[in-house]
Parts: structure tokens; C-alpha cells; sequence
């Protein structure tokens, strides 16, 4: 007899799902979480939630500085960190309280808490305070998740070079800051901080911000806006070193032998698995090169009874992905047909304005034989963008060229985040250019891009 049906290891995104949805189908579950106000995993408390309510102070404080342009006068505009910073706090702990109280508990799930590692495919040890315990359950899914890693060549000391972690609770932004990594991490964070008055220098490896855009005409445009914010880009660089200095300053060495100082350096790249120490070898759970556990479409490991969801798993390391595994995983193990598809999973970075992807891109396609249609359409070619004065952006949906059948789309402009969900359910159910050329949508919205984006692909757009 096992002490329960179910235990996912992990309170994050993925572990919180997949307890939950396990509950829902009637099983005894337990969720365990090693840190005490760990409920909610990263994005909840060192992630997600936090960066988007520095975003949105960003957001009002900048739109405030531009009100005259909507004939609103303001004067006198001042920015008070320590309340942004409790309303910031405030938020992730109401919904750290609100996930324990209002989704785990009337499910009555147990709450365990320890370093948990499996002592065989049926058995955790969770050490807590110097304590072990040993739970069983019929059913074991991992979801650890990740962190900040610790890379030796950027000397990372958490006061002068920092993680996004000692960047979320800084309550004097810096005058200068090198921020490494030009992806959803590094452009957040140098909007946030660029809006609140700091230099702010973006170094990135590869050749264009938002290495993961892959659309050369799309990322310069990105570029191009982030430096009319005022911040500076070296795209192409690679890094040999960052030190603190003996004044307390950073100093980021180049590959090309430029050197950079800042007050900080915001080190926005790579995370380490939280997979070490945990047993899974001893339990006979696989591993690939990358570090990452092997699973298969249902999320079920190489050990039959062991599932793994989150950042540890393949894919990218997105809370809703997690999420979505996590649902998969508790109804695989209820012998349900669920199953997991990466293809749409879309993703957002939300400066301003935002940036917003799903599927392939027209290069993607290109590298695996897909010949394509692509529709096109800026911003200001939208009457609602147009009357809200924000005509910053653009938009592709990429198509097959033999059916129409949509494959993947990207946006750099107002509510990215939101218009890539329409074209997510699109890749997702595998719809074609007609069937969003042809819904109609409410006019005047931004949602409008998406059916005359549709239409320009079949040559039949009216705002081209």
C-alpha cells in the first residue's frame, strides 16, 4: 500500500498543475516544495509575476512622461521605487497565499516540504532541518525546475554581477547597466531599467536581439526601437569575462577586446536544472547531453511510473508549457489521452511595445524544405493602432505555400502577447490563411491585423 496515488515534486508551474489535475481525477497527492514560500515555483515568486508589475510601473511612468501627445497635461512626475516595490511584493504574495489557499488546499492535496530524492521508482526521502522522512507513491512526477546559473567566466557575486534575482528586489536602479543577453529576459529587464533612468548596454552573442525571432527585417526593427529608447546594443559579441573591479564597478570584457563599465552587470543568460542530488539515475530515469530528463509525448520518463514536466523536460522553459505538461502528465497518469505538442506553444516578451512568437519561422521552414506564404502587415496600417498613437510594429503569419495551412507567426507591436494567441489555436488546430482572412473581427481592434495579415498572404489584404 502506497502513502499516495500521486506526488509531484515541485510547486511550481508544472508541479502545481499536475497535483491539482491529479486531485480533480480523485487521487491522493501530495505536493512537495523544499523552499517555504516556494508555491508558485519561479514564475510566481522570481519570474513571470514579478518582472510584469515592474513592466507595468515602466509602462505608466513612460506613458505619463507622453501624455501631452493625448492632450493630458501632467507635471511634476516622480517615481517612489520603495512603493514599487511593495506592490510588487504585495502581488506575488497574494498570489502565493491565493494558489495555497483557494487551489491546493480545498483539493486537499498534502503539502510535504524537503529536498526530496528518489530512493527508488516508488520512493522519495525528503531531508528538512536535518529530518529525513520516506513517502511512497504509485506515481512520481518531477518538476524542479531551474535557476539562475552560476557561469565562472561572469564571476557572479550577487552584489556588483547579478541574476534577475537580485535585480527584482533592487529598490535604486543603478545609473549604468550592462545587461548580458538580448532574449525575453535582457530586454525586459533593460526596458524596466532604461524607463526608470538607467544607461542600460544589451551584449548578445548572437547576431540579432531575439536570437529566437530568427527574422532578420523584424529583429532589426526591435533593435532599432530599443536603441531610440536610449539603449545601447552590441549584437555579436561574445564575452570573455566580467569582473567587479576593486571600486565596487563591473567591467565586461568583449570578445573583440572592447571593454564596458557599469555600476551593475545583470547576467540574463542560462539556468541550471534543478536535477542534481535528486537520485534519478539510481531510479533508473534518462537523461540527454543537455542535462535534460527524457520523456516521452505523455511526459512519462524512461521508468514507467515516473513523469517530468518544466524547465527539466525538452522545450522551451515557459511557465505555460510547464503548465501544459503538468495537465498531460496527471491525465496520462489516469489513463486519459492526452498529449503533449510543442509545435504551439507561443511565447511573448513584454516590453513595450511587445514581441511575440509561435511556431516556425519563415527561416525555420526554409531549413526543413517547407516552401512558404507569408502575409505582412505593419501597425500603422491599423486604424485602432493608428487612434491609439501606437504605430510601432509589425506582424508575419507564415503559411504553407501548397494548402495555406498556418505554421507560425510573429508580432512586434501593441499586445503581442495577446493577438499570438488566435494564431496559436490556428497552428495548433491546423487551420489555413482563408479561415483568418474570412473570420470576422470587431472593428476598430488590433485584432483586425491578424485577418488582413491573413489576407495579405493570399494577396487579398484592403491595408497593405
Amino acid at each position: 500500500m502506497y502513502d499516495y496515488d500521486v506526488i509531484s515534486i515541485g510547486a511550481g508551474s508544472g508541479g502545481c498543475a499536475s497535483a491539482m489535475r491529479c486531485a480533480d481525477l480523485g487521487f491522493r497527492t501530495a505536493l512537495v516544495e523544499y523552499r517555504e514560500k516556494g508555491t508558485g515555483g519561479t514564475c510566481v515568486n522570481r519570474g513571470c509575476i514579478p518582472t510584469k508589475v515592474l513592466v507595468k510601473s515602466a509602462q505608466v511612468y513612460k506613458e505619463a512622461k507622453e501624455a501631452a501627445q493625448y492632450g493630458v497635461i501632467l507635471s511634476d512626475l516622480s517615481l517612489d521605487h520603495k512603493i514599487i516595490q511593495q506592490k510588487k511584493n504585495t502581488i506575488v504574495n497574494n498570489l502565493r497565499f491565493g494558489l495555497d489557499n483557494f487551489l491546493i488546499k480545498p483539493r486537499k492535496i498534502d503539502r510535504l516540504t524537503g529536498k526530496a530524492k528518489l530512493i527508488d521508482p516508488h520512493t522519495v526521502e525528503l531531508e528538512h532541518g536535518g529530518q529525513y522522512v520516506k513517502v511512497t507513491a504509485r506515481n512520481i512526477v518531477i518538476a524542479t525546475g531551474s535557476e539562475p546559473a552560476n557561469i565562472p567566466a561572469f564571476n557572479i557575486d550577487r552584489s556588483t554581477i547579478i541574476t534577475s534575482d537580485e535585480a527584482l528586489e533592487m529598490e535604486t536602479p543603478p545609473q549604468e547597466m550592462i545587461i548580458v543577453g538580448a532574449g525575453a529576459l535582457g530586454l525586459e529587464f533593460a526596458y524596466i531599467f532604461s524607463t526608470f533612468g538607467t544607461k542600460v548596454t544589451i551584449v548578445e552573442m548572437m547576431p540579432q536581439v531575439v536570437p529566437a525571432m530568427k527574422d532578420q527585417a523584424m529583429t532589426e526593427m526591435i533593435k532599432k526601437h530599443i536603441e531610440k529608447m536610449g539603449i545601447t546594443v552590441h549584437c555579436g559579441s561574445g564575452i570573455k569575462r566580467i569582473e567587479a573591479d576593486s571600486n565596487g564597478r563591473a567591467v565586461c570584457t568583449l570578445d573583440n577586446g572592447t571593454i564596458l563599465e557599469a555600476d551593475k552587470a545583470l547576467v540574463a543568460i542560462g539556468r541550471k536544472l534543478n536535477t542534481s542530488d535528486m537520485g534519478l539515475e539510481e531510479a533508473g530515469v534518462l537523461m540527454n547531453k543537455k542535462g535534460q530528463i527524457e520523456v516521452d509525448e505523455n511526459m512519462r520518463t524512461s521508468v514507467e511510473n515516473i513523469y517530468a514536466v518544466g524547465d527539466i523536460v525538452k522545450g522551451p522553459q515557459l511557465s505555460h508549457k510547464a503548465q501544459r505538461e503538468g495537465l498531460v502528465a496527471a491525465e496520462a497518469i489516469a489513463g486519459l489521452d492526452s498529449k503533449m505538442r510543442y509545435e504551439s506553444i507561443p511565447w511573448a516578451i513584454f516590453i513595450q511595445p511587445e514581441i511575440a512568437g509561435v511556431g516556425l519561422t519563415e527561416a525555420d521552414a526554409n531549413e526543413i524544405g517547407i516552401e512558404t506564404v507569408v502575409g505582412s502587415m505593419n501597425f500603422n496600417a491599423n486604424e485602432k493602432a493608428i487612434s491609439m498613437q501606437k504605430t510601432t510594429g509589425s506582424i508575419r503569419i507564415i503559411a504553407k505555400a501548397r494548402d495555406h495551412v498556418i505554421i507560425g507567426a510573429q508580432i512586434f507591436g501593441p499586445d503581442a502577447s495577446v493577438l499570438i494567441g488566435e494564431i496559436a489555436l490556428a497552428v495548433d488546430r491546423g487551420l489555413k490563411l482563408e479561415d483568418l482572412a474570412d473570420c470576422i473581427h470587431a472593428h476598430p481592434t488590433l485584432s483586425e491585423i491578424v485577418m488582413e495579415t491573413a489576407k495579405s498572404g493570399l494577396g487579398k489584404a484592403f491595408h497593405k
